[in-house]
C-alpha cells in the first residue's frame, strides 16, 4: 500500500513540481516499497511454487507441495516472483508446457488470442471489484486471458510493464529470441517503459534536450495500488504507456506553450500521477492529441531526419485519441478536455496538409465552445480564477485560429464581432477593472506572463478581421452584383490602419483594448513568438491587400500605398528583411502553417506583376516610410529588383524544413511559370 502521507502529496493542493520531480517521487514510491519488502524471506521455500503460482491456487510451500504431488506435476520454484494476479484454469497450460519440456522439444505452439481486456491488465492485488468498482461477491468477474506471443510483424503492441514480462516469459519459454533493442532505445525507452505502433515501432528520437525516457519515472506508479474506481474503470489505451509520452509533453510546454498558452504544466504532471488520464477517457485523450501535436509541429533542424517515424507515431496516437472520446452523444455535455483534443487534431491534419478533415477538427473545436458558452459573458460567473483564465485563454486561441484559418481556406467564422475590445465580453470579470484583469491576467504567472503577452498581440491583429471581411472573402457579399456594402475604399483604409496600430502597439509594448497596461515589447519576446507575431501582422496585410484587388479597389498609382498594386512587392520585401533576422529553428518551430503564410505573400507578387502593367522583374523597389509597414527591418537605403525579392523568397522557402513541404515545390512552379526568372 501507498503511505498515506505519500497518498496525500499526490493533491494537486501539493503539487508544484516538474517531470523530474515526478521522478523524484516515484523514486521515493519505490524505496518505501522496497523497505517494506526487504525483510521477507528470499528463499524458494517462502513462496508458492512455480505451477500453483500459475493456477492461482493455495500451496503448502514444500518441495513437492501436496498439490503438485495430486495433480502429478513437477514441482519447480525456477519462475522469477511476480505480482499476484486472479485464479484461473491454468491446468491444461501447465499439462502442454510439461509435455513438450519432457520430449525435448523447445517450442510451444499456441493459438494466437486476443490481447486481454484493459479490466483484466491492471486488477488490484488485494481486492477485487466489479466495473462499476463495487468489491466483487466471488473473488474476480472475468477469467484471464493469455497473452498472445506475436512478432512485431504480427501486429504486436506494448502494454503494461506485467505485460512485456509475461510475453518476455512466454517467448523464452518458447525459445524464440527475444527483440534486439532499437537504436534508440537508450533515448526512447526499453523495456516496461516502451510504447510501439502497429508496425512495431518504439518512439524513435526524442529531442535532443528531452530527459531519457530510460528512466520509466511512472513505471512505479502502475506497480502501486490506487483506489477501487481507477482501477476499475481503466480506460488508457493498451498500446500506450504513459511514461514513453513524458518527453513530448515537455516538448509541448518548450516549444508550443509559448504560442497556445492554454494547459498548465503542473497540473499536467499532478493529474497523470493520480491517474486521472487512466479514469477518464476525455482527459486521456487530450493527452494523446497533445503528444501528438508535440511530436509533428515543432521540428527543428538536428530533427528532420526522425521525421517519418514521428508521423507514424503521431498517428497511432491520434487514432487511439478518436477511440477514446467516442460515444453516441458526445458534444452534449462538452467540456474544456474535449475542445483542446479537437483544436491537437485539428493541429497535427493541418500540418500534414490534410485541409479538409483539419476543418473539420477546428469546426468541432469552436462548436463545442460555443455549446460551453465560452463567448458570453454570463458563461464566467461563479467559476475559480483558475478555471475563469483557462476558458478564456481558450476563447482566444481558438478565436485567432478560426479567423488566421478563415483567411487561409476561405471559411466562415462562428465566433462574431470584436472579442479583444468588445466591453460586453469583459464585463464577464468586471468592466470597471478591465485594465486591472488584463494586468492580472499577464503578470499573475510570471513564468507564462511572456506567453500571455504574445497572445494579447495576436487578439489584438485579428479583431479588425470580423465576420463582414470574412465573408467578403469568401464571395458572400453583393460586390458581383456591382457593388459591396461592406468592404469599400474607406473601410479598407481603416483596416489597414487598424493593423498598423496593432503592430506599432506590440513594438512599444501595448495592448489596444487595455491601454494602461504595460507588457514586454515585441523585441523582447521569445524569438519564436517574434516570428509567429510579426509574420501574421505582415500576412495579414496581404489579405486585405488581397480582398482590395478582389473588390477592383487598387490602383496604379495611389495617395495611400496601401491602395496601389505594388503594396504586395513591398509586404513580400517586408517579410523577407524580417525572417532573414531570424533563427530558421524560431520559425520552423511553427510547422509549415507559417510558411504558407510566406508563400501567400510571395504569390502576391506574382498576382501584382501579373496585374501591373508597370511591375516587372528588374524594376527596382525603393523603400517606403517604416509607418507604412512598422517594424519590417527594410533598410533605409538600397533598392532590390523584384527579380531578387523572388529569389530570395525562394531561398527562404527552400531552407525551411530543406524544403520538405509542399509550398516549395508550388513557389518553384510557379517561378518556373514566369518568362526571365
Amino acid at each position: 500500500m501507498i503511505n498515506p502521507l505519500l497518498r496525500s502529496a499526490l493533491h494537486p493542493a501539493h503539487v508544484s513540481f516538474s517531470k523530474h520531480a515526478c521522478a523524484i517521487m516515484f523514486t521515493i514510491l519505490d524505496a518505501a516499497d522496497g523497505n517494506l519488502n526487504s525483510n521477507r524471506p528470499k528463499t524458494s521455500a517462502d513462496r508458492a511454487c512455480d505451477q500453483c503460482k500459475s493456477r492461482k491456487v493455495r500451496c503448502d510451500m514444500t518441495k513437492p507441495c501436496l498439490t503438485c504431488a495430486a495433480k502429478g506435476f513437477t514441482c519447480t520454484y525456477d519462475r522469477a516472483r511476480k505480482k499476484r494476479g486472479p485464479a484461473g484454469k491454468r491446468i491444461s497450460e501447465i499439462q502442454l508446457h510439461q509435455r513438450s519440456m519432457s520430449t525435448g522439444g523447445h517450442e510451444v505452439v499456441r493459438p494466437l488470442q486476443s490481447p486481454p481486456p484493459m479490466s483484466d491488465l491492471f486488477r488490484v492485488s488485494t481486492a477485487q471489484f466489479d466495473s462499476k468498482g463495487h468489491p466483487a461477491e466471488n473473488g474476480y468477474t472475468n477469467d484471464p486471458m493469455p497473452w498472445s506471443a506475436t512478432t512485431p510483424s504480427q501486429g504486436s503492441v506494448g502494454y503494461s510493464p506485467k505485460g512485456f514480462a509475461d510475453v518476455d516469459y512466454q517467448q523464452q519459454q518458447a525459445g524464440a529470441p527475444r527483440s534486439a533493442p532499437s537504436e534508440h532505445s537508450g533515448r526512447a525507452s526499453t523495456g516496461d517503459g516502451m510504447m510501439t505502433s502497429p508496425n512495431g515501432f518504439i518512439f524513435p528520437s526524442l529531442p535532443a534536450e528531452s530527459p531519457s525516457g530510460t528512466a520509466d519515472p511512472f513505471v512505479a506508479i502502475l506497480e502501486q495500488e490506487l483506489p477501487p474506481l481507477a482501477e476499475a474503470a481503466d480506460v488508457w489505451p493498451a498500446k500506450v504507456n504513459e511514461t514513453t509520452l513524458l518527453p513530448w509533453i515537455d516538448v509541448y510546454f518548450k516549444r508550443l506553450h509559448p504560442t497556445i498558452p492554454i494547459l498548465n504544466r503542473t497540473n499536467i504532471y499532478s493529474d497523470m500521477l493520480l491517474r486521472k488520464h487512466r479514469i477518464e477517457p476525455q482527459y486521456g485523450a487530450m493527452l494523446l492529441g497533445m503528444c501528438a501535436f508535440a511530436m509533428t509541429q515543432p521540428v527543428q533542424i538536428h530533427e528532420r531526419a526522425s521525421m517519418p517515424s514521428r508521423s507514424v507515431q503521431a498517428r497511432m496516437l491520434m487514432e487511439e485519441c478518436v477511440k477514446m472520446r467516442v460515444a453516441a452523444d458526445f458534444g452534449e455535455n462538452p467540456t474544456m478536455e474535449m475542445i483542446l483534443t479537437s483544436f491537437f487534431l485539428f493541429a497535427c491534419l493541418f500540418g500534414n496538409n490534410q485541409h479538409k478533415a483539419a476543418r473539420h477538427r477546428l469546426r468541432e473545436a469552436v462548436d463545442l465552445a460555443y455549446s460551453l458558452r465560452l463567448h458570453l459573458p454570463e458563461s464566467y460567473n461563479g467559476l475559480t480564477p483558475e478555471a475563469k483564465e483557462q476558458w478564456l485563454r481558450t476563447y482566444l486561441v481558438l478565436s485567432v485560429t478560426e479567423r488566421a484559418y478563415a483567411l487561409q481556406q476561405n471559411h466562415a467564422i462562428s465566433f462574431r464581432g470584436q472579442p479583444g475590445i468588445t466591453a460586453r465580453f469583459m464585463q464577464a470579470f468586471d468592466p470597471n477593472v478591465t485594465s486591472e484583469y488584463i494586468a492580472s491576467l499577464i503578470y499573475q504567472d510570471q513564468s507564462d506572463s511572456v506567453s500571455m503577452t504574445g497572445l494579447l498581440y495576436l487578439m489584438d491583429t485579428f479583431d479588425a478581421i470580423d465576420e463582414s471581411v470574412a465573408d467578403c472573402w469568401n464571395g458572400f457579399c453583393r460586390f458581383s452584383d456591382g457593388s459591396c456594402e461592406t468592404f469599400d475604399r474607406r473601410r479598407a483604409l481603416q483596416m489597414f490602419r487598424a493593423q498598423r496600430r496593432a503592430r506599432e502597439a506590440c513594438i512599444s509594448g501595448n495592448i489596444l483594448f487595455a491601454p494602461t497596461v504595460n507588457p514586454l515589447p515585441l523585441l523582447q519576446l521569445l524569438e519564436s513568438q517574434q516570428a509567429d507575431i510579426s509574420v501574421t501582422q505582415f500576412w495579414t496585410l496581404n489579405r486585405l491587400w488581397n480582398l482590395c484587388l478582389s473588390h477592383q479597389l487598387l490602383r496604379e498609382q495611389s495617395d495611400h500605398w496601401e491602395l496601389r498594386l505594388e503594396f504586395a512587392c513591398h509586404i513580400a520585401h517586408a517579410v523577407l528583411s524580417y525572417c532573414q533576422k531570424l533563427a530558421l529553428a524560431s520559425m520552423e518551430i511553427h510547422g509549415v502553417g507559417i510558411m504558407e503564410k510566406v508563400f501567400d505573400m510571395a504569390m502576391g507578387v506574382i498576382v501584382a506583376m501579373n496585374t501591373s502593367a508597370s511591375l516587372h522583374l528588374d524594376l527596382a523597389i525603393t523603400p517606403i516610410e517604416n509607418d507604412v509597414i512598422p517594424g519590417s527591418f527594410v533598410p533605409a537605403v538600397g533598392e532590390i529588383t523584384i527579380r531578387q525579392l523572388l529569389h530570395g523568397l525562394s531561398r527562404l522557402m527552400a531552407d525551411f524544413r530543406g524544403g520538405d513541404h509542399p509550398y516549395n515545390a508550388r513557389f518553384t512552379a510557379a517561378l518556373q511559370a514566369l518568362q526571365g526568372v
